[in-house]
């Protein structure tokens, strides 16, 4: 099971494709229990214990390379 939790008052919420998008890009939203911003950070329980999703997004520096080499290819 995939969720989010509050980093202030750790309500949870459960996760689904947008909270995933918004975990690769470090956006934030505002929990309604405490009204309170928060990083979004999606868990997986495996076994009992909650682990962080890892985050699939390329980084910046991935992006940059891969289109210089598309760009090398055409050329």
């Amino acid at each position: 099971m995939k969720y989010i939790e509050c980093s202030h008052c750790q309500k949870r919420y459960p996760s689904n494709r947008k909270f995933e998008e918004g975990a690769q890009h470090k956006k934030s939203v505002r929990c309604s229990n405490c009204k309170k911003p928060f990083q979004i950070v999606v868990y997986e329980v495996n076994g009992g214990k909650p682990q962080p999703v890892e985050n699939k997004a390329p980084r910046a520096d991935e992006r940059f390379l891969s289109t210089i080499i598309r760009k090398a290819r055409i050329d």
